[in-house]
């Protein structure tokens, strides 16, 4: 199992759901910190959009002269790019808070590198940048940073080092975690007047560390030991109150399926990686469903189910190939030995080279790790044997395909260019189409009532429901319309604060803060409108005024997005109706 994919279920997120809308520098800049903090956690998949909104942080933090803010945007913006520029944002983090007293600066630093450098494979310097961050960390008693950085060193060297010496770290590790200085700094961090949270965070803590040791036991073949963490690790999961608790438990199923791999249980093995198949999402999991099919496969293979066998490995190629997986652990490279058994086999001189490639360039990884970690730990991986080989199926195949392969790759081209044409011209008839039917019908269907949608956060139902009344009070008396609505003022005028605010909104009206006064605010221009002829004589920036815009621009922008015209061209098509019918 990957090294990133087993530590991502230990890092506390709190996600809201991610919205499609473009938006504009303009309306990123009417956004106060808070906001764009929480909207760059939105979209930070979409490197485009995560980058304006990150730019429009960096560049205010510039402006007021805040180094700290300006840290955190190079902190968000070396999470975004290709590896190279990733690093310069990281290396300017570094340079900017070198001389600072921080907890935080200039160990997140060494964090963000190593984890830019673990991303494209190279052992040594995440090691050493990993290193560096712990010791800044003991240096600046960051207990967090401590743990974290442990973590990862210790995920290492259980796979590539030495296992005992993983195992001896984790225990010095474990005593961080349960030490009462570690808990009292969680809890003392508590800004809201409540423990909810800190306790989520030292209860994951604890599954972490329960994991580790599960992991570390693993590496060491201590099968009996890893099973007892593992079970202890999905009682515990249980209580967990966090918002992952599903995930956490996955993660303890997935490595109990490869616990049974080991200890040959392989009719268990095909059992549970079905039902962790069928409950986990692909586009969510693609890593998991890599090494589900592996075991899955490998699992009927040992059970002399060679064709099934076969026909998962090769899906677990398959995504390995996809999604430009890496090398995370050795016995990742049985993968292609066994496909390429297969291909050999069959007698595909084709396929035996794609595989010979494939084992080549794994076992140039794998010693490269063994040398950083354990150099007296290479094993010989008969390189020269298996470029001797490739050599030799090379020289046997001959180029007789090659024209007809051109020629079909030609048709396949044009076709393909064929078929864009088509689609786009269908897609655009079906827009106009329906921007025409929204003109006709007049959105009636936005007045609807928002139905409750269903949450899954932390908070109480007692402060959901007092929320929501205030919610529904604001919005009757049009309190939107005012151009000082901003969260801080919501939150304080409801009595409570702007997290749990900015959580309903997003949990029950499906929709950030910034879309939601909007949305109130245009879907009361679109009805006033239709009903006040006197208001549609309002110059359209007159109109973005009184609706509590602060320009024309975003009022049209926002009306746009909503219903597929602009206002102006919305007035004039009433204003026809009007006449027609006076």
């Amino acid at each position: 199992m990957s090294i990133n994919y087993y530590c991502l279920i230990f890092i506390i997120l709190f996600s809201f759901s991610s919205f499609s809308q473009d938006f504009s520098k303009e309306d990123l800049q009417e956004m106060e910190d808070m906001e764009l903090l929480i909207l760059f956690t939105e979209v930070q998949n979409d490197s485009i959009k995560a980058e304006k909104v990150a730019g429009v942080y960096l560049a205010r933090a510039k402006k007021e002269k805040d180094t700290l803010k300006i840290a955190n945007g190079y902190d968000k913006l070396a999470r975004i790019f290709n590896y190279k520029k990733n690093l310069q944002y990281a290396d300017s983090l570094i340079s900017l808070t070198k001389n600072i007293n921080s907890q935080l600066y200039p160990g997140t630093g060494y964090l963000l590198k190593a984890r830019i450098y673990n991303s494209n494979g190279d052992i040594k310097e995440t090691t050493e940048n990993y290193l560096i961050a712990y010791e800044l960390s003991v240096k600046n008693d960051n207990l967090s940073h401590q743990v974290f950085t442990l973590g990862r060193l210790i995920f290492l060297k259980s796979i590539w080092g030495d296992k005992r010496e993983a195992l001896s770290l984790q225990k010095k590790r474990h005593s961080i975690i349960i030490s009462k200085d570690y808990t009292d700094k969680i809890y003392n961090t508590s800004k809201d007047g409540s423990n909810e949270i800190e306790t989520v965070a030292v209860d994951k803590d604890e599954l972490n560390s329960i994991f580790i040791f599960s992991f570390c036991y693993l590496n060491l073949r201590k099968l009996d030991s890893a099973t007892i963490y593992v079970n202890k690790g999905l009682q515990k999961s249980k209580t967990y109150k966090g918002s992952d608790q599903e995930i956490v438990i996955d993660y303890f199923n997935e490595l109990l399926i490869e616990i049974n791999y080991y200890e040959k249980n392989y009719s268990q093995v095909i059992s549970n990686a079905d039902k962790l198949l069928l409950k986990l999402d692909y586009n969510d999991n693609k890593e998991t469903f890599q090494n589900l099919y592996f075991f899955k496969g490998m699992s009927y293979i040992k059970t002399d189910k060679y064709k099934n066998g076969i026909s998962l490995l090769k899906k677990s190629d398959s995504i390995f190939e996809a999604e430009n997986l890496q090398i995370k652990q050795p016995y990742q490279r049985e993968l292609f030995e066994i496909l390429l058994e297969h291909y050999i086999f069959e007698n595909n001189p084709k396929q035996q080279i794609k595989y010979l490639n494939k084992l080549i360039l794994a076992d140039s990884v794998i010693i490269k790790k063994y040398q950083y970690f354990e150099p007296n730990l290479i094993k010989n991986f008969e390189t020269p044997k298996l470029i001797k080989e490739k050599e030799r199926l090379i020289a046997s195949l001959t180029k007789k395909n090659e024209t007809k392969s051109v020629a079909i790759w030609w048709a396949l081209a044009l076709l393909s260019i064929s078929l864009i044409v088509i689609g786009f011209y269908i897609n655009r008839q079906i827009v106009f189409k329906k921007r025409f039917d929204t003109l006709i019908l007049k959105n009636e269907e936005n007045n609807k009532n928002n139905k409750e949608k269903p949450t899954k956060n932390e908070l109480s139902k007692e402060i959901i429901n007092e929320i929501l009344e205030h919610l529904e009070t604001f919005e009757n008396t049009k309190a939107y319309l005012s151009q000082d609505v901003s969260i801080q003022t919501m939150s304080k005028s409801f009595g409570t604060n702007h997290k749990y605010l900015s959580n309903v909104i997003n949990l029950q009206k499906g929709k950030r803060f910034s879309n939601y006064i909007n949305d109130l605010r245009v879907e009361y221009a679109y009805s006033e409108l239709k009903l006040n002829s006197k208001f549609r004589k309002y110059t359209i920036k007159a109109i973005s005024k009184d609706c509590g815009f602060k320009s024309a621009e975003s009022f049209s922008k926002s009306f746009y997005k909503i219903f597929g015209i602009y206002p102006s061209y919305y007035i004039k098509q009433l204003n026809k109706n009007f006449d027609a019918n006076s």
